[in-house]
């Protein structure tokens, strides 16, 4: 349980703290060396206003410390204080942290809420939204999100539709609002480059009431 906690925490991090300004001061209050060399760059920024970043590699490594390192309680203060914007409109709901639209960081589990969201989108996409939800979690869990981008491509999701319908079902155009407006789907990637995603920590609950919902749905 406790690798299932951190992942989620990682992907909270990740997700939330984005500013690298931001990320350089928590990993200063939290005592991280691996921000230390950066702090004459910092002094410079504070005074002449100039641009301050991490490469991309050591920002992941001091993400990944402050991932090891942090508290719960830490992570509620932390979040408390910046109230971070919330980029996909998705929050974090996750099985040991959530995150609301209000800006409140809580810990405890919103995967029930999520299967609830789940079955009630599912009322207004029907196979539709069900066969492209499935097509997003398969290829997640076959590590074939697009990189950088964190989502699947739109081709391979119909690939895979073919596949688990045994014919193509195309989503509807109002699918897409529907599955975003519960929070259970968004658009990522670029404009030239986009894809689809599920916010990571409610794949399982996803997965879940999707297999719950074809269950009843083949009954039906």
């Amino acid at each position: 349980m406790l690798s299932d906690k951190i992942t989620e925490r990682r992907i909270l991090l990740r997700r939330f703290l984005r500013e690298d300004t931001e990320v350089y001061r928590i990993g200063k209050e939290l005592g991280l060396r691996s921000v230390d060399k950066y702090d004459e760059e910092y002094r410079r920024h504070q005074r002449f206003g100039t641009h301050f970043y991490f490469p991309s590699k050591d920002k992941e490594e001091i993400l990944e410390e402050m991932v090891s390192v942090v508290s719960d309680e830490k992570l509620v203060e932390i979040f408390s204080r910046l109230k971070p914007e919330d980029w996909y409109g998705v929050g974090f709901r996750g099985n040991f942290y959530v995150y609301n639209e209000r800006g409140e960081l809580s810990i405890g589990s919103a995967l029930e809420d999520v299967k609830k969201d789940v079955f009630e989108a599912l009322k207004h996409t029907g196979e539709r939204g069900y066969a492209f939800l499935k097509a997003i979690v398969e290829l997640h869990e076959e590590g074939r999100w697009s990189g950088d981008w964190r989502g699947a491509s739109y081709s391979d999701i119909l690939a895979r539709i073919r596949r688990i319908c045994g014919r193509l079902v195309l989503p509807a155009p109002r699918d897409f609002p529907i599955l975003k407006s519960y929070r259970i789907y968004y658009k990522s990637g670029s404009r030239k480059y986009p894809s689809h995603s599920i916010p990571e920590e409610i794949i399982p609950a996803v997965k879940e009431a999707l297999e719950e919902w074809r269950k009843t749905y083949h009954q039906g």
